[in-house]
């Protein structure tokens, strides 16, 4: 164990495990200059990396490098989730 790193208990261990699982990714664009957003996707992880390396290098080619780009995990809602609703 990393001595830098708080000792949780491992049923907290679990459920961070569960939040870094996803179904799917989305790219998330943002211009800091004009606050729109922007999401593509979604995307397998391979997909999702791709995408995000070619839109940032498009943004910076045209002078846009404060444009800000990040590669999100998305989690569908399950089937209950759907019929609560």
């Amino acid at each position: 164990m990393d001595a830098r790193a708080p000792h949780l208990p491992a049923p907290m261990i679990d459920r961070l495990i569960e939040l870094d699982v996803c179904d799917r990714y989305i790219v998330l664009v943002v211009d800091p200059q004009t606050f729109e957003a922007d999401a593509h996707g979604p995307f397998d992880g391979v997909d999702a990396t791709g995408t995000a390396d070619r839109l940032r290098r498009d943004f910076d080619g045209d002078g846009l490098g404060d444009v800000q780009i990040a590669v999100c995990r998305l989690h569908q809602p399950v089937e209950a989730d759907r019929q609560a609703a």
